[in-house]
């Protein structure tokens, strides 16, 4: 039966605070598992594609990296308890050179010691060596400059003026997608917003 907009128009649903994201990952399962293969993923949107087939889950489509990849399998083996075949879903190819840009990440916790955790958690599982890290603390805005670009500041100062801390990291733009990605599904990030890219700069501890 037909639906009022197409799935080509659609996009992946924004969880509102009472609906986490967690819910509407069920929600879209129990739907394939209902023959509704259309829906956009909740976090893929329209570039992943699942269905029930031959009592297996079929997948498709195309995932930023093999760590992406890897959840999606286990989560349509975990919420739907079938055999999955993802033999066309694909890890996109980066074109992208490394070394030629950065990006600078930050992201908002509710105390330094979760955003310790964070960049732990960043640096282990995204297997990604940061250019430039800092942990700012409430009452340590001074330290933001030099870090940020100009037009960044404001954000990140009500942020600290809110009592949290700040994790900003600087690192290869081919990196940028999958770490930004683990600080808003992986952390308890409160907020993460990414700069644009900038050419490359060296390292700094």
């Amino acid at each position: 039966m037909g639906r009022p907009n197409s799935p080509a128009n659609r996009k992946a649903r924004t969880p509102q605070p009472n609906e986490p994201a967690a819910a509407l990952v069920d929600a879209w399962w129990t739907g394939v598992l209902a023959g509704e293969a259309d829906e956009p993923h909740p976090v893929y949107g329209e570039r992943v594609k699942a269905r029930l087939k031959d009592g297996r889950i079929v997948m498709s489509g195309e995932v930023d990296s093999r760590r992406d990849r890897e959840a999606l399998i286990a989560q349509a083996k975990q919420k739907t308890g079938h055999e999955v075949d993802a033999s066309a879903l694909a890890v996109v190819v980066r074109r992208e050179r490394r070394g030629v840009l950065d990006q600078t990440l930050m992201a908002a916790f509710p105390e330094p010691e979760v955003a310790e955790l964070a960049r732990d958690l960043v640096t282990q599982h995204a297997q990604v060596t940061p250019k430039a890290q800092a942990i700012i603390r409430a009452g340590e805005q001074h330290r933001l400059r030099g870090l940020l670009p100009e037009e960044f500041l404001i954000d990140a100062e009500r942020v600290l003026r809110k009592n949290q801390a700040l994790l900003i990291l600087r690192v290869d733009e081919t990196d940028a997608l999958d770490v930004r990605r683990l600080l808003e599904e992986d952390t308890r990030s409160t907020w993460t917003v990414a700069t644009p890219p900038h050419l490359a700069e060296k390292a700094t501890e």
